[in-house]
């Protein structure tokens, strides 16, 4: 099993409110598709300048796919896609303040702003993310 970061770029209360009404998503994963295995384990960040950080954990449930809306000239970045459940929320969540200050974490790249949609988490930083939101999971139930 590998650990993922799947970032998003909106806003927290339209990802709160997406995750809300299904907890079933289709992620776009232009980079690392062939890596990307069923059962592997998502931390899902949120970027941008409010509260930045990781809010969700999710299961992939099927191997990465070509999105069948996809044509030629559109955008390479929305051709490959993943889906995800939701499983648990991490409340409070790991905010990027924490993780750059815990030193077996701040030296992560994406918890430092890397701009980038997939990216794998080596095993120990995978091991201290479990450890920390461990007692923060709060179980989303089946939804939708």
């Amino acid at each position: 099993m590998t650990d993922w970061i799947f970032q998003g770029n909106g806003r927290r209360q339209e990802l709160d409110a997406s995750v809300s009404a299904s907890r079933l998503h289709s992620w776009r994963t232009p980079r690392y598709r062939d890596r990307t295995a069923a059962g592997d384990r998502v931390w899902l960040q949120e970027v941008g300048r409010d509260k930045p950080g990781i809010y969700y954990l999710a299961t992939i449930t099927a191997p990465t796919y070509e999105d069948p809306q996809w044509r030629e000239g559109d955008s390479a970045y929305a051709r490959w896609r993943t889906d995800i459940r939701l499983a648990y929320r991490i409340g409070p969540p790991l905010l990027r303040v924490e993780l750059l200050a815990a030193a077996e974490l701040a030296s992560f790249r994406p918890f430092r702003g890397f701009q980038g949609s997939t990216v794998p988490v080596p095993a120990d930083i995978a091991a201290a993310l479990l450890e920390r939101a461990g007692p923060r999971l709060e179980a989303l139930g089946p939804g939708k």
